[in-house]
């Protein structure tokens, strides 16, 4: 330990955010205390000379007037360690009653991080700490005087946005009263409470749990409002599907159609060719029968010249027919005379 002139310590860049100054008569009996009996704890400091422990003592000794005082200057490994003992050593010289709620919290958290307990965790972790202490929850709380169920619930204050914050300092907002509204607000909502209240005036817990209750009961018709969004694009789901089907199966009826258009044309076409077919075929063994007539020995010279001067056009199946037919019973008759008479002599003209 040495004396070290008082404008040479510096304060821990983060005591203000983890810590509050003492105020109020609790102040003016701690600066009595050392006016009349002195700093008896020495002020511990880093090898850089920043504050460990000890920043209350030394606004007291600056506004008494000292120039000097005695320090511990301690060797740190890193930041964490100066950061666990800057919280530990605080705590434990300030009691539970003093700190802010809020940055109460805060030291929770950073002693939760630097020990490596794990978020929820009852059980032991892996130490971060190269003096291999194996912390959990219910130690910091051992270690601090408060119950697991206290130190959450000062870890969620930590949630608060900060103009709750600052209403929790100034009184307004009492520590109880700000926990119900971090467990069941939102950032957005609670600043919609702020906007809401009169904050020049004590919430109370009345007040908030009126607002809580209007929050829980939007948030029941929000629910009801999302299970008809769900419902209804479920059926806009479905609706989809069935227009889906609904076109295949037009899609498929159409094809039906136009293949049964497409075969009733085509059967009509191989209805007519065959007929085609038929009736040509009729005529071109009409044609050999016919020839086969004209080339006997019986058909007279004018029958063949009438016949090979009958015009193309006339030559069908029915009128074909029909000079064949004559031609045959013209043959059975010439048949029959020659058969009795040979000297008979037949005139076509």
């Amino acid at each position: 330990m040495q004396q070290i002139n008082i404008n040479e310590l510096k304060p821990h860049p983060r005591n203000n955010e983890l810590f509050d100054d003492m105020t109020g008569d609790a102040w003016n009996a701690f600066k009595e205390s050392i006016s009349t009996s002195g700093i008896v704890e020495p002020i511990v400091v880093t090898q850089d000379m920043v504050i460990v422990s000890g920043h209350q003592r030394i606004r007291a000794a600056k506004e008494l007037g000292l120039s000097t005082i005695m320090v511990d200057i301690r060797k740190y490994e890193n930041d964490d360690k100066v950061l666990k003992d800057l919280i530990e050593t605080n705590i434990r010289q300030r009691g539970i009653g003093n700190p802010n709620p809020v940055k109460l919290g805060r030291c929770i958290k950073e002693l939760e991080r630097i020990y490596g307990v794990r978020e929820g965790s009852a059980g032991k972790s892996e130490p971060k700490l190269s003096d291999g202490n194996i912390f959990n929850q219910s130690d910091i709380a051992e270690m601090i005087g408060i119950s697991v169920d206290t130190l959450n619930n000062y870890k969620k204050l930590t949630e608060l946005i900060p103009e709750l914050e600052d209403l929790v300092d100034t009184g307004i907002l009492a520590p109880t009263t700000a926990l119900a509204l971090v467990k069941y607000m939102s950032p957005s909502e609670q600043e919609e409470f702020v906007k809401s209240m009169d904050i020049t005036k004590k919430i109370t817990k009345g007040q908030v749990q009126q607002y809580i209750d209007k929050i829980k009961q939007l948030e029941n018709d929000n629910s009801k409002v999302k299970e008809l969004e769900t419902q209804i694009s479920e059926l806009k789901t479905e609706k989809n599907i069935l227009e889906r089907k609904v076109k295949l199966n037009q899609e498929e009826s159409d094809k039906y159609n136009k293949l049964k258009s497409d075969i009733e044309f085509l059967t009509k076409q191989k209805t007519d060719l065959g007929r085609q077919i038929d009736s040509a075929t009729e005529l071109a063994g009409l044609t050999v029968r016919l020839q086969k007539l004209l080339e006997t020995e019986l058909a007279p010279i004018k029958f063949k010249r009438c016949i090979e001067e009958l015009d193309s056009s006339d030559v069908c199946v029915g009128n074909l027919t029909d000079i064949i037919n004559r031609i045959d019973d013209w043959s059975d008759e010439m048949k029959k005379i020659l058969n009795n008479n040979n000297d008979y002599v037949i005139d076509v003209q």
